[in-house]
């Protein structure tokens, strides 16, 4: 009875959400689906992989954004190249169906690979604003805080992280086990981070700039308590491009802040304050399995890395190739285990060397797309970029939403500096304040 009332006093609240995403897409859903991805399945209404909210709102926003185009609202000025890329690469994946090991696996990631990707494609293909551009920022930000903030909760009040997803406290957890994995948890923080500290360093008010500079440590920690090697490398990474790519002004304070981000990183690996990166000293400094997993995958080259053996497969190839790599140790068989952890050598076993190609294209094209963006606005997401390239060297997780969020940030700067050449700040080349984003754009059309 309690569950049935529940339901219904949430239901006008739900019905007025859905409304409110399918009206504005650009305004409404897309900065919620960007705030709730760093809690993935941590936030759930069911046990299917389409039962996360992040997936729910996912699915609003891709409605909205296809009866925004329907309905012939405004259109990105020019699509980008990597849009049709990355079109590519979905069709590739598709193409495998036809040769595929294990057809139902093939079948059911290609639904979830899939419908990120068109998520991709209908909010490149849309107009964004300068209001949408800064709540999809904001949402992010909320959302890096937010997960952060119940990392510090699960560590300050409930005793400690969890070992494994749905576990307990445990003296060998980690932040992110169950959310998104540790790995992956830190390297969807890089977005949030790259953000905060442009506009740390480009806010005119002291108040806002302090603010900033507590959710860039805010997020520092966060990537710290995952104790990702492959996190923390990446936000050195991150900072080196932001000091490089961005305002000159800020380049010395960028600097200071990776000297400072190091010295932390340090003691923290060092001392495991409150248990935190309290990896063991084997696990700390080994490839924690990886060098075993892609030795396997090298050794199923020959018979896959033309043609791949299906999207969503690597893992049946991995256990069916283990036996004939002796070298190679026996790990756990779960099916994180068995996954490549480097995106280029699962492109190229699941989708052959087609995929191959795609994937590296589709890549470089979003570097120079961020990198050829307005100095205002090139720093966050060509940091986050760059950050995303590395770590995927270490990392398969093209099928997590924070991979297409990057993506889906340049294409919104982008199309943002697309459509105001020559207004001050933006097509003249000169810097914009992160903080007069949103606050003057004319209302949708």
């Amino acid at each position: 009875m309690t569950s049935w009332l529940l339901i219904l006093l949430a239901a006008p609240f739900a019905l007025a959400l859905v409304v409110a995403c399918l009206r504005d897409p650009m305004r409404v859903a897309l900065p919620i689906f960007a705030a709730l991805i760093p809690f993935g399945g941590g936030l759930s209404v069911g046990p299917s992989r389409y039962g996360s909210v992040s997936s729910l709102i996912g699915m609003l926003l891709a409605a909205g954004l296809v009866l925004q185009l329907i309905t012939h609202r405004r259109s990105a000025r020019r699509l980008s190249q990597s849009v049709g890329v990355w079109l590519l690469f979905l069709g590739t994946a598709c193409a495998t169906t036809l040769w595929t090991i294990e057809r139902s696996t093939t079948i059911n990631g290609l639904a979830v690979l899939g419908s990120l990707v068109l998520v991709y494609l209908f909010a490149a293909m849309s107009h964004v604003d300068r209001t949408a551009l800064r709540r999809t920022e904001n949402g992010l930000l909320v959302g890096g805080v937010a997960v952060v903030g119940y990392g510090f909760y699960q560590l300050l009040v409930l005793g400690g992280f969890p070992a494994e997803a749905g576990g307990g406290p445990a003296p060998d957890g980690r932040f992110g086990n169950d959310l998104l994995g540790p790995g992956v948890q830190a390297v969807s923080l890089l977005l949030p981070f790259t953000l905060a500290l442009s506009r740390a360093f480009q806010e005119s008010e002291r108040i806002r700039k302090l603010a900033y500079a507590a959710i860039v440590a805010l997020m520092f920690c966060g990537v710290l308590m995952t104790g990702s090697r492959t996190g923390t490398l990446a936000t050195g990474l991150v900072l080196v491009t932001m000091a490089l790519s961005g305002p000159r002004q800020a380049r010395k304070g960028i600097l200071m802040t990776l000297a400072a981000g190091l010295v932390a990183a340090v003691l923290v690996w060092v001392y495991h304050p409150a248990g935190v990166a309290s990896r063991t000293f084997e696990s700390a400094t080994s490839s924690s399995g990886r060098t075993d997993i892609w030795q396997v995958g090298l050794a199923a080259c020959p018979d896959y890395c033309l043609y791949g053996s299906g999207w969503g497969t690597y893992p049946k190839v991995y256990a069916e190739t283990q036996a004939s790599v002796p070298e190679a140790r026996v790990l756990r068989g779960d099916e994180g285990s068995y996954q490549p952890h480097n995106l280029w050598l699962l492109a190229v076993v699941e989708l052959g060397l087609p995929g191959l190609i795609l994937l590296t294209w589709g890549l470089a094209l979003a570097l120079v797309e961020a990198a050829r963006l307005p100095i205002g606005l090139r720093a966050p997401p060509l940091s986050a970029a760059v950050g995303l390239a590395f770590s995927v060297f270490f990392l398969s997780s093209m099928e997590f939403k924070f991979f297409w969020m990057v993506l889906i940030m340049i294409a919104l700067y982008r199309n943002v500096s697309l459509d105001e050449v020559g207004k001050p700040g933006l097509g003249s080349g000169r810097a914009v304040r992160p903080s007069a984003i949103g606050r003057t754009s004319p209302p949708v059309s």
